[in-house]
């Protein structure tokens, strides 16, 4: 293992096998960590594999909008002269950067996972799962502008949840696309858990990959997968929750295990007013992933949901504590603390999200509070809204997305 380049921003880091004629290129999804002291994305699976990489990291979530980007990439083709096979690879934000730095690395083939096009909220209006970084990112026109890529890559993603995003990618460049309906982002998940990821990344890679049979069949799995079942649970309507709960519990039936799919079926719960059995099997997950952040916040809202604010307060605080830079985290608690009447404290709670993010709702409720208001004035729906896209943007933390 070796740095092939290095800077305050990025780092390139080598780890070969004894076969070096493939090498496979990562870049990091959202959430996999700051600075560099961690391994890249993918690693682990890419070592145990046998398969030589080189892994493309950033110091924060900028989507890799660095000046020296060039010099990286330079040192990656320089890395890989030879080779037979040069292969890109990234999820979500990792996707982004697979697709747009292609040639520049060198690539002859490409994968990216529910990539987007952009979250430059020029660009793209419509996108607000990563807003508040957006917003403040300092998008850079050789890095973001149109895309340039002589490979056609392969593209997997969720229509649902990503479908825009891969319609601008292909206004710039030809795809293989691979649609993956109700599986969410990223869906590197869903092919983890019918065992489709490896052998995506490996033919991929060997240039072997019928992209249609291999997206027909992963579709035809998808009744055995509790995750694709749980996130379809989730998409009913109010007029078929029965329909919600029947899938809601055959998936945590077909994947006991997964606190992903015991999460949906607590979710559900909760919003039908079953406070206590939502509350019960929250607690369990939150134990059993040993109180990881990003469940600690569905908890806390279930808790909210029932009235128990103040069981719910050291919980929220944990949860800010371990995501302090998401400013929508920073306004929830700020609902919280002034649902316990503690009006100065959630005054402070919701500075603290404008400091970070100083997004016009933030400053109606920080109005709303000084002026004395009801929490309700802004609505509890609003705040929960806010909490469900930042978890969008946290959910890779919790998918073990360094695996593959």
């Amino acid at each position: 293992m070796s740095d092939l380049f290095r800077s305050d921003n990025v780092v390139v880091r080598s780890v070969p096998a004894s076969d070096l004629s493939r090498w496979v290129v990562t870049f990091d999804n959202y959430g996999i960590g700051h600075g560099f002291d961690r391994p890249g994305f993918g690693e682990d699976f890419l070592r145990n594999a046998g398969i030589s990489a080189i892994h493309v990291m950033g110091v924060r979530e900028d989507w890799y909008q660095y000046p020296e980007m060039a010099a990286a990439m330079q040192a990656v083709r320089q890395a890989t002269a030879g080779a037979e096979r040069v292969m890109t690879y990234g999820s979500s934000m990792g996707g982004y950067a697979a697709l747009r730095f292609a040639d520049a690395a060198g690539a002859n083939a490409v994968l990216a996972i529910s990539p987007q096009y952009s979250i430059d909220p020029k660009k793209m209006p419509f996108e607000t799962r990563w807003l508040q970084e957006g917003q403040c990112i300092e998008w850079r026109p050789e890095i973001e502008g149109r895309i340039v890529c002589e490979v056609r890559p392969i593209v997997v993603f969720d229509p649902i949840e990503d479908g825009r995003q891969v319609e601008r990618i292909q206004e710039d460049i030809d795809i293989w696309p691979i649609r993956l309906p109700h599986v969410s982002h990223p869906a590197s998940t869903y092919l983890a858990e019918i065992g489709f990821l490896k052998p995506l990344v490996f033919q991929t890679l060997s240039g072997e990959l019928d992209s249609a049979a291999f997206g027909i069949e992963a579709r035809r799995r998808r009744r055995a997968s509790g995750f694709y079942l749980s996130k379809l649970a989730m998409s009913q309507p109010a007029h078929r929750r029965g329909l919600a709960f029947d899938l809601a519990r055959l998936a945590v039936k077909t994947n006991p295990s997964s606190p992903l799919v015991g999460l949906a079926f607590a979710k559900l719960l909760s919003a039908e007013g079953q406070h206590d059995d939502a509350i019960e099997r929250l607690e369990g997950i939150v134990a059993s992933t040993n109180r990881a952040p990003v469940y600690l916040i569905p908890y806390v809202d279930a808790l909210m949901a029932a009235g128990r604010f103040e069981e719910a307060r050291p919980h929220a605080r944990e949860a800010v504590e371990a995501f302090s830079h998401q400013a929508h985290l920073h306004a929830w608690e700020g609902f919280l603390l002034q649902s316990l009447g503690e009006k100065q404290a959630a005054i402070k709670a919701v500075e603290r999200a404008i400091a970070l993010d100083p997004n016009p709702q933030y400053r109606q409720m920080l109005k709303a509070y000084r002026r004395g208001s009801e929490a309700d004035d802004l609505g509890q729906r609003r705040i929960a809204g806010w909490a469900a896209r930042g978890l969008a943007r946290l959910r890779s933390v919790m998918r073990g997305l360094r695996k593959a």
